[in-house]
């Protein structure tokens, strides 16, 4: 038995499902209705990533991107460059509209959170989301050519 345990300090989104199938969606960071696009999102991504061959209860999962290689903690802001440098020491253009898969385009909103980590936006209207939680959600994310903010 492996216990593992959530800080809800660092996930805006957690979401659980056991082997009985019971779920439970916790979202401390995100408004509900937020919470709701992105899983809708997700749910998108997994339908589309699935392809033609036939579902195989108990094999193996496919390999995931490593999303622990960007971490808030430790990064900085430089707000006169428009430039945040993540924990692990990658600059990142604030200037640019970064993009996403399923074509979600994301604009930094000039703001920051409490640790210092630039709020994004995908949409007028969009609830603002720590850039941090925007790549382990939506990334890899790619500078849109000759689109800027």
């Amino acid at each position: 038995m492996r216990i593992q345990l959530i800080d809800y300090a660092e996930h805006a989104l957690v979401v659980t499902v056991t082997r009985e199938g019971l779920l439970t969606v916790a979202h401390p960071g995100v408004c509900g209705v937020g919470a709701a696009e992105i899983l809708r999102d997700v749910a998108e991504r997994l339908i589309e990533a699935h392809g033609p061959a036939v579902c195989r209860p108990g094999a193996e999962p496919e390999p995931q991107h490593d999303r622990e290689e960007i971490l808030a903690e430790g990064g900085a802001l430089d707000t006169d460059r428009g430039v945040w440098t993540d924990g692990t020491g990658h600059a990142w253009d604030l200037s640019v509209t970064w993009g996403a898969a399923g074509d979600m385009r994301w604009r930094w909103t000039g703001e920051q959170n409490g640790f210092g980590v630039p709020l994004m936006r995908a949409g007028k209207g969009s609830e603002p989301q720590p850039f941090d939680l925007v790549w382990s959600l939506y990334g890899p994310l790619h500078p849109t050519a000759g689109d800027r903010a």
